[in-house]
């Protein structure tokens, strides 16, 4: 009576697994070492894309469970060879173990000395050392030789979904899928535009979006896409947090832009919107830059309408107000640009601009370059706070739960700060706004504001009147900010008295004129 086995087959990769001849080859070998012996098998067992460093196998432990149920029915293991049962000595030893209390032996096609005789178990010791041996030394070389290609920039693995795997002389990158990267970057933009994760993940599926099995993406596959900083160009060292981000040598499907808003905005700190300027109408320039000087609400303007046409006025939007201001677009506009009228400095002024001009912008530089400098400390002292936390859990100081909170945290932190010199690097020069605001000042303004199209309007009202202007039918206009360019050429005449007197920049706040006043 012939006795029983199972066979028991593996690949380490899904690429092996896929190959048919692997399994294939395996399977043969087994089944005609079972015929040599005399076996019958009962069962085969396949492990498709497991490694071997780890008994936890779905196909090794139902081998192990069908082995002690059947302790009866089978006799022999079969494998190619012990590598395949196991790369972890420890794991094969407890393994043979197991099978040795129900009554199974281990056979192997390649390793024909291995049984249960003292030398065959010094044989089977040995040989799972060495394949311990080779395993740990494959994979320290397969971690030496990521951790150069990401310092290289290139990504050694698995393209993520949106990207394909390439080989070039440099080694293993990945380059954008021309179908998946588009949706991709979608799924980022309509996240930027306010749509929620959900939205956002039905619309790109709805147009086709697909992992490489041709399944739907989960809400979480989603998740970690979004948060992936691959996709904006930055590779990445999972197993080695302290090594810092690279600039990746592939080209990004996310722009950088794009991707910090959209971390901005998953995290709770997304900036508010540019409100959007309801309050300029080219039919009536100065709504809302004009405030009431009675109760300091906008005055707004728009046609009423008559018993036959419409008639164009400004108002105070504030019912309560007891100011009375309405007047006629015509009106208005006629006092604001008697206003512009008064603000044009005399002739003998203009000489003395540029001095003017210069002192303000030494001024302004200075306070950008403190600021500057203050933000790259900042900056600096967050970087070091967050590789203080990763020795911090490295040093098991910290739980997971702890770190990821605190890690969160800093993340969020370093994104406000390098948001904030982005936005100094990006501003334009003291200098330059001085020099269009003292060009501005040379010229004449109501041809200006006469010539000018909306948006140049625009740019009039914030050069001179930052803060606005107060209106009331008792004083007309009246400089509301203190930002106004002739309140700073004032201002800094009086702190400089050795510059010549702005005689012609009217008006000038009472304050001013106290000051200026001889004691």
């Amino acid at each position: 009576m012939s006795e029983n086995a199972v066979i028991y087959l593996r690949v380490s990769t899904k690429e092996q697994a896929e190959d048919p001849h692997n399994l294939e080859n395996q399977e043969k070998r087994c089944r005609a070492h079972c015929q040599q012996m005399g076996l019958n098998v009962l069962h085969v067992f396949i492990d498709r894309g497991e490694s071997a460093r780890t008994s936890d196998r779905p196909e090794f432990q139902r081998m192990l469970a069908f082995c002690k149920t059947s302790r009866n029915n089978v006799r022999y293991v079969v494998v190619q060879d012990l590598s395949r049962f196991a790369r972890n000595h420890l794991d094969q030893a407890e393994a043979i173990g197991a099978l040795g209390l129900s009554g199974v032996r281990l056979r192997s096609t390649f390793e024909s000395n291995i049984d249960e005789t003292a030398a065959g178990k010094l044989a089977a010791n040995i040989f799972g050392a060495f394949n311990q041996y080779f395993s740990d030394a494959h994979s320290e070389k397969q971690r030496v030789r990521k951790r150069d290609a990401v310092a290289a920039g290139r990504v050694p693995w698995r393209a993520p979904l949106g990207y394909l795997n390439v080989q070039s002389k440099a080694g293993a990158n990945i380059e954008p899928d021309p179908v998946r990267a588009p949706l991709i970057l979608e799924g980022f933009q309509l996240i930027d535009a306010g749509q929620s994760k959900a939205t956002a993940l039905k619309i790109i599926t709805d147009k086709g979006l697909r992992t490489v099995g041709g399944a739907e993406l989960s809400a979480q596959t989603f998740d970690h896409i979004l948060v992936n900083s691959l996709y904006a160009g930055w590779v990445t060292l999972p197993s080695n947090p302290e090594l810092e981000p690279v600039k990746g040598q592939y080209q990004a499907i996310v722009p950088q832009d794009l991707f910090d808003r959209v971390q901005a905005i998953l995290t709770g700190r997304k900036p508010q919107p540019p409100k959007k300027n309801k309050a300029f109408n080219p039919d009536f320039p100065l709504r809302h830059i004009t405030h009431c000087a009675n109760c300091g609400r906008p005055i707004t303007g728009a046609f009423c309408k008559g018993r036959t046409k419409l008639y164009p006025r400004y108002w105070c939007a504030n019912s309560k107000c007891t100011c009375r201001v309405s007047e006629t677009k015509a009106d208005l506009e006629t006092a604001f640009m008697a206003h512009l009228r008064r603000l044009r400095p005399a002739q003998d002024t203009l000489a003395d601009l540029p001095t003017i001009a210069k002192n303000i912008s030494m001024a302004k530089q200075d306070e950008l370059r403190s600021e500057m400098s203050r933000l790259s400390r900042v900056l600096e002292e967050q970087k070091l706070e967050k590789a203080e936390l990763v020795k911090m859990r490295s040093r098991k100081e910290l739980s997971l739960e702890e770190f990821d909170e605190a890690k969160k945290l800093n993340a969020n932190e370093i994104h406000t700060t390098e948001e904030d010199i982005r936005r100094l690097n990006r501003s334009e020069s003291a200098s330059e706004v001085i020099a269009k605001a003292v060009q501005l000042v040379k010229t004449d303004l109501v041809q200006v504001w006469k010539a000018a199209k909306p948006e140049h309007l625009q740019v009039v009202q914030n050069l001179l009147f930052e803060g606005g202007l107060e209106y009331s039918k008792k004083s007309g206009f009246l400089n509301r900010s203190k930002s106004s360019i002739f309140y700073i050429l004032s201002s800094i005449y009086i702190e400089n008295p050795n510059l010549v007197e702005l005689s012609g920049i009217e008006p000038l706040t009472s304050s001013l004129r106290t000051r200026r006043s001889p004691s």
